[in-house]
């Protein structure tokens, strides 16, 4: 999409194009023009409030463009689904695209493969605060000049932010949408939903983030929790239906998000699982971050950000009674989160803990399969794509027991544990995973077979056809 609308251009040599170091796999293919935009600020209680009028105030100020275009879009759509009757054509919106995270690497996954075997998909965000200017990344991601941003409360190198509406309403009109889904609550979706319902667009969300644990766990402010709740509600209420990624969350849509229980769509996610392969094994790589087999004969790995919210300091506790019995186990931290260095710190001077940073590709796969375990103990998981990439390299897993991951796991044991977060009952299956490794081998072979058999039921093919089945019922039931 290089010269999307007269609001992009192709890159000069002279661009700044982030002050970040570059995040793996993406690459600028077009920039949008110099925007203003209000100077980024740093967390804070009543900053968070100012939001909500900074959006609906957006939306007043674009209201005659919006009408315009939801006059134009009515008259579109009627033309194009003519010609195109089984056609359906959809718009991602995500604010966290410009960072690191399970949501951003799952459509930067899934909107390329549905793109390729021709699915109307589009992709759009928010850029970081870093950038002088908005992105087109890979030629199909569009990351949106900011208007407004600041640092997210307890979530350190996380933002709120808005977008501007101006340049997107010109991108729409040249590549008109049926459907926009939302994939967090966050203020730039907000900005997105008032503006396309004014517009004519058909909204709906993903529930892809637990915001309101995520509150409960980083912010201290009690009022904070319940003005976050009660945002998420007038949220869910706007942009429905919502699509769960597990059993747990459809529950806590309907009871704490009080959306009707037929506005609530379950519906699995599909990885690139062709990335993750048992072969991967042995080829060397954890040796460079870590110990040899000889040293450490147990491996255990910790993959994904690395934040409070995933239950880490639960682990840590965990690891340092387990690694305190036993010197031939070892834990790999891979990944990256303001939380990184107080490990370490807390570790420091075990030496049956390595870090190997932020990683992807080849380097990321290889130390998922090299892994004899993979722990988990996160509870605010909606879903869990680094179980099923641990799994999809035969890796069994070990896991908490809500949310995400444990359907994805099930309770069968053969791919792995589903525990409660319980110190002794942790201990107590980090010890059953040792001795399942060091002595029965047949067993612990056949687990992995299991794990890897058992990943193959979340593909981009299988999560792909299954969602854009369940949109052309949505715009069916919405464009009568």
């Amino acid at each position: 999409m290089t010269n999307a609308s007269n609001s992009t251009r192709k890159p000069k040599v002279t661009d700044q194009l982030d002050t970040r170091p570059a995040i793996f796999g993406r690459t600028v293919t077009s920039t949008f023009n110099k925007y203003f935009e209000l100077k980024h600020k740093p967390p804070g209680n009543i900053r968070t409030c100012w939001i909500p009028p900074i959006v609906f105030g957006t939306a007043l100020v674009n209201l005659p463009k919006l009408l315009k275009l939801r006059s134009y879009f009515k008259k579109e759509r009627k033309e194009y689904h003519k010609k195109h009757p089984d056609d359906v054509r959809v718009l991602y919106y995500a604010d966290c695209l410009d960072e690191t995270n399970g949501i951003a690497n799952n459509l930067r996954n899934v909107v390329p493969y549905m793109r390729e075997h021709g699915m109307k998909a589009y992709l759009a965000g928010n850029v970081f605060n870093t950038r002088p200017c908005g992105v087109v990344e890979n030629g199909y991601c569009i990351l949106l000049p900011r208007m407004f941003s600041m640092e997210q409360l307890g979530y350190a190198n996380s933002e709120l932010a808005i977008p501007r509406v101006a340049p997107a309403l010109r991108l729409l009109k040249r590549y008109p949408v049926d459907i926009i889904e939302l994939e967090t609550p966050s203020p730039g979706a907000w900005a997105i939903c008032v503006c396309a319902k004014i517009a004519g667009i058909k909204v709906m969300s993903h529930y892809r983030t637990d915001v309101p644990q995520y509150t409960r766990t980083l912010v201290k402010a009690k009022w904070m929790h319940y003005y976050v709740l009660k945002l998420m509600q007038i949220f869910y209420w706007m942009a429905r239906p919502v699509i769960s990624p597990c059993d747990d969350y459809s529950k806590a849509l309907v009871k704490e998000l009080k959306v009707p229980e037929n506005q609530v769509k379950l519906m699995p996610r599909g990885l690139p699982l062709e990335k993750f392969a048992p072969e991967l094994r042995g080829k060397g790589v954890w040796e460079k971050f870590g110990c040899t087999r000889e040293q450490r004969k147990v491996r255990f790995a910790f993959i994904g950000r690395i934040s409070k919210e995933k239950n880490l300091p639960f682990l840590n506790e965990v690891w340092k009674k387990f690694s305190a019995k036993y010197d031939d186990v070892e834990l790999m931290y891979v990944g990256y989160g303001w939380y990184l260095e107080e490990i370490k710190e807390f570790f420091k001077g075990n030496d049956s803990v390595h870090f190997a940073g932020e990683q992807g590709g080849e380097t990321l796969a290889s130390l998922y399969a090299d892994a004899d375990f993979f722990l988990f103990p996160s509870t605010s998981d909606t879903f869990g794509n680094v179980v099923v990439e641990a799994m999809a390299t035969g890796t069994p897993a070990i896991v908490s027991d809500y949310g995400g991951p444990r359907d994805i796991v099930g309770s069968d044991n053969a791919c792995g544990r589903i525990l409660p977060l319980d110190e002794n009952k942790w201990l107590e299956t980090l010890e059953e995973c040792r001795k399942l490794k060091l002595e029965q081998a047949d067993t612990y072979q056949k687990m992995r077979e299991d794990s890897h058999q058992r990943s193959q039921k979340y593909t981009l093919e299988n999560a792909s056809k299954a969602q854009f089945e369940y949109f052309r019922k949505v715009y069916s039931e919405s464009y009568k």
